[in-house]
């Protein structure tokens, strides 16, 4: 490392010469590191405009759900009260019920007060008695014991500690056993116990064990019975209250008397509006973030400000420097123009339906609105309601539809809906922006990291290596400079301290 002589004997600030010598030497490593920042600054605007494309393709997920685009309600007329009905979107049909009774479910209890051992005191809470003193309870001795609940593959098994286990935390070991399949409760004043099936239906439950009679519980558990109902004139019983038919969740909530309860499927109107107007704002939102890129302006003089450049302005010039120099980053780019305009081109095709015929987004209430809005939508929800009225699938074929052919291509036809052209589209888009900038195809993450592998990844990469090159070439340089001015120092000050010594003969 050379010794850097500040110019004693020179009188000359080295330092002050040094540094203009090495400004005009390090020029193209600041337009270096500017041609760095701008193209780190245009990756990041890729990937805003990438994670915008990805939450729509996400929305539009969403929105292709049956929830959502095919969206029923039912009608309930007669009797409201006998029967609840929810629709799923595969339901159809009109279903008139009457219900005759109620599934119910097998239950036992005590047939009388609980006893215990002839030594074990009287409680006054039967829920700390021990199991051991309940009189032919069967439990003694330290081993633990096991009761079953049921039989076959619903066959329960519950371990007793035959000198710890009171009658509460024996019904809480029942309660809390899945595959027992009852559920139990006991009275603190007078010790007896009831245990009911966690569902109904003509079906008993089976117990084991000493400690059930010594309950008075008796060996099964009986009385569950199917509900019997008619569906459109013909007689069926069910075990549950709850079960679907025709894609028909019914549930049973008393007999019907003489009214029976009619229930008919229809769509959603209100829900498919609001679906509607979820894509209109979300096209929108993608499109207006598309356009505002492209269209956003460049200014060229304002380039990235140098280390230097920043010591010598205010932090408020040097953000609305940056802002400027930021500004307009994909200005004009292809990526971005081809995707805005084939969604616009997308979105006013017609979609061809199997037999034929097709529809167009005006027919749905969808227009456009003028040049200055470039393309975005707007919905009339009065047009769009009509239009259900007249055909309540016109939303699910126009935007559901998809072309079976192609649905591992990103390649969209007129047989594909809506959702699905405005996919392949986004994820032709994201593509090419993974293989330009290396963003991601399918996260939202503003601090996702980049592919390096990419395009710009690559160029990023061997601009580092020249900086890395150029910067040491530069420390070289002003090295050498420093040297050159230290001999002279040195020269000088030699030069002096031999002048002073021939002037000391005088």
């Amino acid at each position: 490392m050379v010794t850097r002589i500040s110019g004693l004997a020179s009188g000359m600030d080295i330092d002050a010469m040094v540094k203009k010598l090495m400004t005009a030497q390090s020029a193209p490593l600041d337009k270096l590191n500017q041609q760095k920042q701008l193209m780190e600054w245009k990756r990041e605007n890729y990937r805003e405009t990438s994670v915008k494309l990805v939450t729509f393709s996400q929305e539009l997920s969403k929105l292709n759900m049956s929830s959502a685009i095919s969206a029923q309600k039912a009608n309930i007329s007669g009797n409201t009260s006998a029967v609840s009905a929810k629709v799923s979107s595969s339901a159809s049909g009109v279903l008139d019920v009457k219900v005759t009774s109620l599934a119910t479910a097998s239950s036992t209890t005590s047939s009388a007060a609980i006893e215990l051992n002839g030594s074990a005191p009287a409680p006054t809470d039967w829920g700390t008695v021990k199991l051991q003193d309940i009189k032919g309870s069967g439990i003694s001795g330290t081993t633990p014991i096991t009761v079953k609940i049921g039989s076959g593959t619903s066959e329960a098994s519950i371990e007793i500690d035959p000198v710890n286990e009171t009658l509460d935390s024996f019904v809480k070991k029942i309660n809390s056993n899945k595959q027992a399949g009852v559920s139990a409760i006991y009275d603190s004043a007078t010790g007896k116990v009831s245990l009911t099936s966690k569902t109904t239906g003509a079906k008993d439950i089976e117990l084991s064990g000493d400690i059930f009679s010594a309950l008075k519980l008796g060996s099964t558990i009986t009385g569950g019975e199917d509900a019997k109902l008619t569906v459109n004139g013909l007689d069926m019983t069910r075990s549950s209250n709850t079960f679907t038919m025709n894609g028909v969740e019914l549930t049973l909530n008393s007999a019907s008397g003489s009214t029976s309860t009619r229930i008919e499927v229809a769509k959603d109107t209100d829900k498919l509006v609001e679906t509607v107007q979820k894509f209109v704002d979300a096209y929108n939102d993608v499109l207006s973030t598309l356009n505002n890129k492209v269209s956003e302006e460049r200014y060229k003089k304002y380039a990235p400000l140098t280390t230097d450049q920043k010591k010598d302005m205010s932090d408020d010039e040097i953000t609305l420097w940056t802002n400027k120099a930021k500004s307009g980053m994909l200005k004009n780019d292809s990526i971005l123009q081809s995707a805005a305009a084939d969604m616009r081109s997308a979105m006013v095709q017609e979609v061809k339906l199997d037999d034929g015929t097709t529809i167009s987004f005006a027919q749905l209430g969808i227009t456009t609105g003028t040049y200055q809005t470039k393309g975005k939508l707007i919905l009339d929800t009065d047009k769009l309601k009509a239009a259900l009225d007249k055909d309540p699938d016109i939303v699910t074929n126009f935007f559901s539809k998809q072309d079976s052919a192609t649905s591992q291509s990103n390649k969209y036809t007129e047989q594909d809906g809506i959702f699905a052209r405005m996919k392949k589209i986004s994820n032709t888009a994201l593509q090419k922006l993974t293989d330009k900038a290396g963003t991601s195809k399918v996260s939202t993450d503003l601090s996702a990291s980049f592919i390096i592998s990419s395009t710009m990844g690559q160029e990023l990469t061997s601009i580092d290596r020249r900086i890395t090159d150029m910067t040491a070439r530069l420390n070289m340089i002003e090295t050498n400079y420093y040297k050159k001015f230290t001999a002279m120092e040195t020269a000088i000050n030699k030069y002096n301290n031999t002048s002073s010594n021939l002037s000391s003969f005088r």
